[in-house]
């Protein structure tokens, strides 16, 4: 089997390796698509001792020992272990899962989807609908999966008018879950170039933090009812502080740094809001996601994925990717299509 793995200062081996056998409760599945995500940043500077990717949409090939599967069936692959069993889980919060507290993902725990073929627990097959595309399977992962998920539990529908702190891929992600949902303003701050232009058109308003102080601007039109934080920047979420409304809500998407201190000044601290955090999705929104993806919910999600390469050039994927030329990219062993068809 070939398998991309970072291997140090931003270098990427093409390896050749047996093929992986799935163990009890596990299926062997061949990897259509894996999206390239900025979690995976450390690992592309410094390296990893096995290969990652986890935003993945794969054919399923077998089944290990006591698994019926019915192969050529394409599924998402869900990022964390879970044991289904557990008072969390029984209630669908696979996040929160309490047997697997220390979060077993996929890419980390275990090899991941920058391969030829990858191994999951059965459980975590989300098997898509044949009217769904493999990409948009991998969209409905981190970049509109995790945002959406948080945006639920911040009411997002009842917004006016939103706030999103950094571009990125989740981002651009929180931006065509807002627009979806018919907020009516939605505020987009970045650095400008690519990432700008893009959240433009999916409707929403540009600020470009190198030319207008963001809080500034947003505070003059009157602040927001939401703000998201999209970044993993400390300095990001204390803007979202500042330009969130008495009575709104602050959501915390981005991956902050394990230490770090907010700068609130009094105005902020003597607000009413509230905030939330969220990380990645439960395994139970998966289908519901899915079906809004087929009757064309997601407005401008076509937009999201600038480019696929195969995994031969997995090195010039990373490198744009990881140097903001491009949004989402996405990498299969695979012919590269002309243009993905969402």
């Amino acid at each position: 089997m070939k398998a991309a793995r970072f291997i140090g200062a931003k270098k990427i081996a093409i390896e050749t390796g047996p093929d992986p056998i799935p163990n009890r409760g596990e299926v062997l599945l061949k990897v259509d698509y894996c999206g390239l995500c900025g979690s995976e940043r450390p690992q592309y500077e410094e390296g990893y001792h096995q290969h990652q990717g986890h935003e993945i949409v794969a054919t399923v090939i077998d089944g290990g020992p006591g698994v019926q599967v019915e192969p050529g069936r394409k599924a998402a692959i869900y990022l964390t272990r879970f044991c289904s069993k557990c008072d969390m889980c029984s209630t669908g919060l696979s996040t929160a899962c309490t047997e697997h507290v220390s979060k077993e993902n996929i890419g980390w725990a275990w090899p991941g989807g920058f391969a030829e073929y990858v191994v999951a627990p059965e459980q975590n097959l989300m098997y898509l609908d044949p009217e769904l595309s493999p990409e948009m399977g991998v969209l409905l992962l981190d970049t509109l999966g995790t945002p959406f998920h948080g945006l639920r539990r911040a009411d997002a529908k009842s917004a006016q008018r939103a706030y999103v702190g950094g571009c990125g891929a989740v981002g651009l992600g929180t931006i065509c879950v807002l627009k979806s949902l018919g907020v009516p303003k939605v505020y987009a701050v970045d650095r400008g170039g690519l990432r700008l232009e893009e959240a433009e058109a999916l409707g929403a308003i540009p600020i470009d933090m190198t030319e207008t102080d963001p809080v500034k601007y947003v505070q003059a039109q009157g602040g927001v009812d939401l703000a998201v934080e999209a970044a993993g920047v400390p300095a990001s979420l204390t803007n979202c502080l500042s330009v969130v409304n008495f009575g709104g809500r602050v959501l915390a998407l981005g991956e902050q740094p394990d230490s770090f201190r907010l700068t609130v000044d009094l105005s902020t601290r003597l607000k009413d809001f509230a905030v939330h955090r969220t990380w990645y999705f439960p395994i139970s929104e998966f289908e519901e996601n899915q079906r809004l993806a087929v009757e064309g919910f997601f407005r401008g999600a076509d937009r999201l994925i600038s480019s696929v390469y195969t995994l031969d050039d997995m090195q010039q994927a990373a490198d744009a990717f990881y140097s903001g030329k491009a949004v989402k990219v996405l990498v299969t062993p695979n012919p590269v299509p002309t243009r993905p068809t969402l």
